[in-house]
């Protein structure tokens, strides 16, 4: 099996957000309101596997819209976001990095996907969604879509990005796979299985993609680089330390399993677009 790892586009966010290490009012006001010098410039990343029931893409990044001349538009980001994300975010995807653009480099439409998986539904994992009209299969956990309507998840996930997309929306059932064990097995062969990996938010996936014995843990979100789970220290971004950390544990212990060929993170500038055969 073969997979991409494609960037499309980037955030530039406050320190608080990959190493934060707590969800507070404090930490949120750090990351709302930080000045450049305190900003860090991330990777938004989406990858495509090459399975053999077909295409598969986990998250499609940000649409062209949200930065229509490559650079850091904050009219144009003000218009797909509201003030308190656009702030956060700051989103720029340069000539060529939109998950359409990728594709179409690669001789790619998007109805020759036969399944988009998407992780959970914050902006930067769902915006490029809009450019996928056409694939097979869209799915995501029900848990993610549920919740993501309702409570406090409405102030970062804008439900006008995606309540109108025809979306499958799967039941997390028992597993032996993560934290919590749940996971979501989208073929019904163990090869591609959506992992609940919680305090991001209540529903989000990461992805393990398993060929034979060897593996990739696609993280998501639930950790920004290996940092995290090296060291333990959580993302201040999120709505649940405690899962936070109870998510980190399993992802260490997968990240250190000899079959694991990789495990990448959504946003681990140390990761760059490449392909990992396995």
């Amino acid at each position: 099996m073969k997979l991409h790892v494609l960037h499309c586009g980037t955030i530039r966010v406050s320190e608080a957000v990959p190493y934060g290490n707590a969800i507070d009012l404090k930490n949120t006001a750090r990351q709302l309101g930080a000045p450049e010098r305190a900003r860090v410039t991330l990777p938004v990343c989406a990858y495509l596997i090459e399975h053999p029931r077909g295409l598969v893409l986990v998250d499609a990044g940000w649409d062209r819209a949200i930065s229509p001349r490559g650079v850091y538009d904050a009219e144009a980001v003000r218009r797909y976001l509201p003030a308190h994300l656009a702030a956060l975010y700051r989103p720029c995807l340069p000539e060529g990095m939109a998950i359409r653009e990728q594709l179409a480099a690669r001789g790619i439409r998007p109805e020759d996907l036969c399944c988009v998986v998407l992780t959970h539904l914050d902006p930067d994992h769902v915006t490029g969604l809009r450019q996928l009209s056409g694939a097979r299969r869209v799915v995501l956990s029900e848990d993610e879509y549920f919740w993501s309507c309702r409570t406090v998840y409405k102030l970062r996930q804008p439900q006008a990005l995606w309540i109108d997309l025809p979306i499958e929306r799967q039941f997390y059932r028992g597993s032996s796979l993560g934290p919590n064990r749940w996971a979501i097995d989208v073929f019904g062969d163990g090869s591609v299985v959506m992992v609940n990996t919680p305090g991001h938010t209540d529903g989000h996936a990461s992805v393990l993609v398993r060929s034979g014995r060897r593996f990739v843990v696609l993280v998501g979100d639930a950790a920004f680089s290996p940092r995290n789970w090296r060291e333990m220290i959580t993302p201040g971004y999120g709505f649940s330390r405690s899962m936070q950390l109870k998510s980190l544990q399993w992802l260490r212990t997968m990240a250190e399993d000899p079959d694991c060929a990789a495990a990448l993170c959504s946003h681990d500038p140390e990761v760059p677009p490449q392909t990992i055969e396995f």
